[in-house]
């Protein structure tokens, strides 16, 4: 082995869960990472952490036969803690070119578990669907590792790609689908999940057509008051885009500080401010990245028709939702009164 250089090791070598080497060895895919020489020594360098409680295998692709070497990390003490705090969308019914789901947990969790944990059957007759998700290497989990998504095939959403003609879209229009999410998931300390979780989807026609601002209904809160702006949108939007594509500015451009939240089914957004809100003119402002469930976003249309104009992409600016913030209109009517009765005007 001493005569490959490193970058050979991984041609001969392969690192992957001793549970799955009773498959077919030269079809698995193996654990991400590189391998590199130090001295006499071959060390394997993992682009995630090893996950306690769980049996490795190196195997070595002989000529003949692949040799298997096992090791195994002790598991660390303590009962499953994790939870399945969500999937999203909340929605009840997905279009059936959907994009993406979101699986959230309690706790950080460990890598590689998704495509064997996650799961989608028809709710009809509990048969699986096979295919539904893109194999990714690595995983998409957010910074925290709280937060899986999970991207349906995009080559079988694609209108015109070879996928979508020769299979179709990963689900069946009318067909309601179960996506479950097994308790063998692992969490970072290498412990499954206290309790497996899955929810049920309708699924309805396709969403083809970009995001446009202008056609939300924006609820402004009166000037004085710390009444949460309220925009409801016309179709449910991409939940983890919405925490980071939506922020309101003053008459001047300066965002205002807050809290936002996520209404029900991803069909609104609330946003409460630190300070009251002030008479006069304010925006809320969009990133054009901000995407629908079918990934249609500002700029593009995902599941597009290119010979439709429009179809076509459009220029990827922020669009901005202007409105205004006024007195009550008790109060303007009430002041004449008081001024009569000799109460000071405020």
């Amino acid at each position: 082995m001493s005569v490959l250089a490193a970058p050979q090791l991984g041609q001969r070598l392969a690192v992957l869960p001793s549970e799955l080497v009773n498959a077919a060895l030269r079809s698995l895919q193996p654990l991400a990472g590189r391998f590199a020489i130090e001295g006499d020594s071959v060390c394997f360098i993992p682009r995630f952490p090893f996950l306690d409680g769980t049996r490795y295998s190196l195997l070595v692709n002989a000529a003949d036969a692949p040799e298997v070497w096992t090791i195994h990390r002790p598991k660390q003490a303590g009962a499953p803690a994790t939870d399945v705090l969500a999937v999203h969308p909340s929605a009840d019914e997905l279009p059936v070119n959907q994009l993406k789901l979101y699986v959230h947990f309690s706790s950080p969790m460990g890598d590689g578990w998704a495509a064997r944990a996650v799961h989608v059957r028809r709710a009809d007759n509990a048969q699986p669907l096979d295919g539904v998700f893109l194999a990714m290497e690595p995983e998409l989990w957010d910074s925290a590792r709280r937060r899986l998504a999970l991207l349906l095939e995009p080559g079988r959403i694609k209108r015109g790609l070879l996928p979508n003609q020769e299979v179709g879209y990963p689900l069946i229009e009318g067909v309601p689908i179960v996506v479950t999410i097994g308790a063998e998931c692992r969490d970072a300390a290498g412990r499954p999940l206290r309790a497996g979780a899955e929810r049920r989807y309708a699924v309805g026609p396709p969403v083809r057509a970009r995001v446009v601002p202008s056609s939300w209904r924006c609820r402004p809160p009166a000037a004085g008051s710390s009444d949460p702006l309220t925009v409801e949108f016309d179709r449910p939007l991409d939940h983890a885009l919405l925490e980071h594509c939506l922020w309101v500015s003053d008459a001047a451009g300066a965002p205002l500080a807050g809290r936002g939240s996520i209404g029900a089914g991803e069909r609104s957004r609330r946003f409460e401010p630190q300070s009251p809100w002030k008479e006069g003119e304010y925006a809320l402002t969009v990133d054009p990245r901000l995407e629908d469930l079918a990934g249609n976003s500002l700029i593009r249309v995902f599941d597009s028709d290119l010979t439709r104009a429009e179809d076509a992409p459009a220029d990827a600016r922020h669009a901005a939702v202007a409105f205004t913030c006024s007195p009550p209109r008790h109060a303007a009517r009430s002041a004449p009164a008081q001024r009569a009765r000799g109460v000071p005007g405020r």
